[in-house]
């Protein structure tokens, strides 16, 4: 309960929220509902977008791809939502990834590395994965290959690291049971991290952790990300061993900064990131969130929400602290919370984004 006093004070300016009985079990993930269409405007995506349908992402991606400096890496992150179903369970559903129009829209993005999550096991995502990697590797001209935390469980979610071998050359893995709030890795159906040491063609050497933090509105959720924030410091200095002693960490995934609006008082998105940024300063080794442009990785019920986002450690070679881009429907809506067509959950109902950083080593250079 400390936690959360803590994280609710340094956000509201308060001296204490009572957090007490709180219902139900902890833990579990639950089910997202559709959104709210009384509450939304639903809109149609511009046809030059390679976000309005499978077959403009093909038409288009022949033309161009998404703008890239020369000399750097680029590093994101995708929640595919329930991938390759669309929702949980074991059947196969109606609404399944679109993998052609998935792959092209990872081929346009220019990543080379992809922390991906919502990922399930069994027969059939291990195919669609095999799939996805297979037509990136046509589209790119690379070889894309796919490692999954190691939590056991078929049909439960995972976080991954899809990646482009030609562009970074992936060493040691290890998958961070710290991340996941109960501390052991895959307990209650919660997400470790997967910390990735990657090598890149102009030898920028850094640790990439994919994460994926407990989705909720309400206290209980509200305490399970705190302490998932607060462990942040200690998964750093897991992946800088992981990776020899370099120190360059970059955490990034579906963080779930929603806030806590069925808190009293409520806790607001934005609050909610102002109170991590505290505690990411404060953590051993500290660590800095970077700044989104546009603010929104997801729109639900008629808000634009930042939950996607990246924190780095180490790392002389970012260009900046403002070096996260988010892509998809919600730089195109311009974070005006309209709800995207029903056809983009054929990919996700978040946007990715990505971080471009100087493709040198810097390792040398004070921080």
């Amino acid at each position: 309960m400390k936690r959360v006093r803590a994280l609710v004070a340094l956000a509201l300016g308060i001296a204490a929220l009572a957090w007490f009985g709180f219902p139900g079990p902890g833990g579990s993930e639950p089910k997202r509902k559709p959104p709210s269409r009384s509450r939304t405007t639903t809109t149609t995506m511009a046809a030059e977008s390679i976000w309005s349908s499978g077959a403009a992402c093909e038409k288009l991606i022949a033309t161009g791809k998404a703008p890239r400096a020369p000399g750097v890496a680029r590093i994101g992150a995708w929640n595919l939502h329930w991938f390759p179903d669309g929702t949980p369970g074991e059947r196969p559903p109606d609404q399944a990834a679109d993998l052609d129009w998935l792959s092209c829209a990872i081929a346009w993005l220019r990543v080379d590395v992809l922390a991906i999550s919502e990922i399930k096991h069994g027969e059939r995502a291990a195919a669609a994965l095999e799939t996805l990697r297979t037509r990136l590797s046509s589209l790119t001209g690379g070889r894309w290959l796919v490692v999954l935390d190691d939590c056991p469980r078929g049909s439960s979610q995972h976080v991954g690291l899809l990646y482009d071998e030609r562009r970074a050359r992936l060493g040691k893995t290890e998958t961070l049971g710290v991340l996941n709030p109960h501390g052991t890795p895959c307990k209650d159906q919660l997400r470790p991290g997967l910390a990735g040491a990657f090598k890149f063609t102009g030898g920028l050497d850094l640790t990439v952790v994919a994460a994926h933090l407990k989705s909720g509105p309400e206290r209980r959720s509200l305490e399970l990300r705190a302490r998932s924030f607060e462990a942040f410091g200690t998964a750093v200095t897991a992946a800088q061993a992981l990776a020899g002693g370099d120190r360059d960490v970059l955490l990034i995934g579906d963080m779930n900064s929603m806030g806590c609006e069925k808190c009293s008082p409520k806790l607001a998105a934005h609050e909610e990131l102002a109170a991590v940024d505290r505690i990411l300063s404060a953590s051993t080794p500290a660590l800095r969130r970077l700044d989104a442009a546009p603010h929104c990785s997801h729109h639900y019920s008629g808000k634009a929400t930042l939950l996607d986002w990246a924190a780095a450690s180490g790392l002389v070679e970012l260009p900046n602290d403002r070096a996260l881009s988010v892509s998809g429907y919600c730089a195109e809506l311009a974070c005006s919370g309209r709800q995207p067509p029903q056809e983009l959950r054929r990919l996700s109902d978040h946007c990715p984004i990505y971080v471009d950083i100087t493709d040198v080593d810097r390792d040398d250079e004070p921080r």
